[in-house]
């Protein structure tokens, strides 16, 4: 009995020292669970690019419209957006992120002047890009 008495008066001990060892701040990495994020691993910040064709083209002339996306995977959907009096419309026009992170979009602009537009994939948008219609 007294052997008995002493290894569980020993296990309790080590589970003590454990828990203190833990709650003190002790250096964890015998502990961890799980190792620490490669650089790799860590999500990049999410970018669209955008390039017209044409700067300029004639009203209802075809635009197309292409660029790549980082940080995005793929199969997201991809927006066209024109600005029309000060606000940012979105076009009926959409398309899918492809392998190599690319997309194709393609518009008619029929209101004469500098067009405006810009990609949107979620909330991330691209920089502006000007068509000049004549």
């Amino acid at each position: 009995m007294n052997t008995t008495f002493r290894s569980h008066r020993a296990r309790a001990l080590a589970v003590c020292a454990l828990a203190a060892t833990l709650v003190s701040g002790a250096p964890a990495a015998a502990f961890a669970a799980s190792p620490a994020p490669k650089p790799s691993m860590t999500r990049r910040a999410a970018s669209v690019t955008l390039k017209a064709s044409h700067s300029t083209v004639k009203a209802g002339q075809q635009v197309r419209f292409t660029g790549r996306t980082s940080g995005i995977p793929i199969g997201t959907s991809v927006r066209l957006q024109q600005e029309r009096n000060g606000k940012w419309t979105t076009l009926r026009t959409s398309t899918m992120v492809k392998k190599g992170s690319s997309f194709a979009l393609t518009a008619r602009p029929t209101a004469k002047g500098m067009q405006h537009y810009r990609a949107m994939v979620g909330k991330t948008r691209s920089a502006t890009v000007t068509v000049t219609v004549k």
